[in-house]
């Protein structure tokens, strides 16, 4: 394997052939690539296991690199965020691929019935890869390989324990690079089913479900709570975006008081949609599966409701945020507000004074804070609506 940089690329030397790897979103920290030494890992121990002839599949490849560097082997991926469908058809289209060659499922039901091998990129929730291990445990049959890799420094016991609950014979590779992988072989022949989604907690007289891996596994994150103590008044003709939406719960809970309001939802996680709608519904919601504002198409809203994400797996980042933001003050009707909660060490309102004419904290309650942002006077906005 050998690392380079071009001016749009990261190339990655597999087979010897040379792959062109770029990030989607795009980011300015040239130390964040589209691959890391757990993917070398992967290709190494499947290269050497044998590629042909073998159904293979890819779960949590987030930028695609598993699946350019697989493509002549007809793999199938799974796919839960949207940003990882664009990124990785971005990345078979630099390999000069045809993606209507490639072929993809979401998280909840693999296409194939049968695999001979999986390859998967550790996420950080153990729920997601429990999620995972146990569609490619249906799909497995006993000569069945599942192959695991991340990052030394992220392990944790919970993945092993996982992972035997499924496979009698779970090993762990030697490192290389800082990397290791979780060997998966000999699939259990009784295994209890776990549900795919399960009910939330909470105190707001909410029924909430949500699918294994979705932000804030087991009740209301603190954060989405504090936002929804200091939400405004909503009327019934007002439209609304629940940006990075998660389960649905702001959602929800804006239903709850205002029934007949036009809502949209919208997060880059297909499990996070999923989960929405087995909270909100079909009447009256527009559902979108997408990493970007754009595909409501054109939608101005009256509000935007946001608790925006930090985190990229491992990865401490406020790009994405920024980019959200961005989108939402082209969105906004001229009179509408933006309300963001977030940790206050993120520095937002800074952010948000280039893109909105008025910023105002509206709460802080411990580390969070309420901020709400308007092309008008917010004074008069926040009196208006509270």
């Amino acid at each position: 394997y050998r690392l380079t940089f071009d001016l749009f690329y990261i190339q990655m030397q597999f087979n010897g052939k040379t792959i062109n790897l770029q990030r989607y979103p795009k980011t300015t920290n040239r130390s964040l690539r589209p691959w890391s030494a757990a993917d070398e890992l992967l290709l190494a121990e499947a290269s050497k296991i044998g590629l042909d002839d073998r159904s293979i599949v890819i779960a949590h490849d987030a930028f695609g690199a598993l699946a350019t560097a697989l493509h002549p082997y007809k793999t199938h991926s799974v796919i839960n965020n949207n940003s990882q469908l664009k990124a990785t058809k971005l990345n078979l289209e630099n390999s000069g691929v045809d993606t209507k060659e490639w072929d993809y499922s979401d998280p909840t039901k693999i296409k194939w019935n049968t695999i001979d091998m999986a390859l998967m990129r550790v996420p950080k929730s153990a729920d997601l890869f429990q999620l995972y291990v146990q569609q490619l445990h249906a799909a497995s049959k006993e000569s069945t390989v599942i192959l695991c890799g991340f990052m030394t420094r992220n392990f944790t016991p919970k993945w092993k324990e996982i992972a035997e609950t499924y496979f009698e014979d779970v090993s762990q590779s030697l490192a290389a690079k800082k990397a290791r992988l979780l060997i998966l072989k000999s699939p259990k022949k009784e295994v209890e089913s776990v549900p795919l989604f399960h009910s939330i907690k909470n105190d707001l007289d909410l029924n909430l479900k949500q699918y294994s891996g979705v932000f804030s596994a087991s009740k209301v994150d603190p954060a989405t709570q504090v936002l929804l103590e200091h939400i405004p008044s909503i009327s019934d003709t007002d439209t609304v975006l629940d940006l990075a939406c998660g389960n649905g719960v702001i959602g929800a809970f804006l239903r709850k008081n205002a029934p007949k309001t036009s809502l949209f939802v919208l997060d880059d996680s297909f499990l996070a949609i999923k989960s929405a709608k087995l909270n909100l519904g079909k009447e009256g919601i527009s559902y979108h599966w997408s990493d970007t504002v754009a595909a409501c198409k054109g939608q101005k809203f009256d509000f935007i409701f946001c608790n925006p994400p930090f985190h990229f797996e491992y990865e401490n980042t406020i790009e994405i945020s920024l980019n959200l933001f961005r989108e939402a003050a082209n969105e906004l009707k001229p009179d509408g507000s933006f309300y963001i909660v977030a940790n206050t060490h993120l520095n937002y309102r800074s952010h948000l004074s280039k893109l909105f004419k008025s910023v105002a904290q509206l709460t802080q309650s411990g580390k969070y804070e309420v901020i709400v942002c308007s092309q008008q006077e917010l004074l008069a906005q926040i009196h208006r609506h509270q």
